[in-house]
């Protein structure tokens, strides 16, 4: 039996786990992994096209992308979103 911490819940709903995602603008279909850290969230992500197509090499390895979400700590952090292509 593993410990527990009061204040973890057992389990999140589907509901709670999706409305996390619609929060940071990530789709959980097209996301791979998610990190919280104390500077932001960080994602891996299936690269997108214009239309919304997960982007595929000619090898057929689908393309991804690194997302990044700043948390601002006051109004003089003037950090953005920025996404990076993954190479490899």
């Amino acid at each position: 039996m593993s410990k527990t911490i009061p204040t973890v819940p057992d389990y999140i709903t589907r509901d709670q786990y999706t409305a996390m995602f619609a929060a940071m603008g990530l789709d959980p279909s097209n996301t791979i992994e998610v990190r919280a850290a104390t500077d932001g969230v960080h994602a891996l992500v299936i690269a997108l096209d214009e239309h919304g197509r997960p982007i595929v090499d000619r090898d057929g390895a689908r393309r991804k992308h690194r997302i990044f979400i700043p948390v601002r700590s006051d109004d003089t952090d003037r950090r953005t979103a920025r996404v990076t292509a993954v190479e490899g």
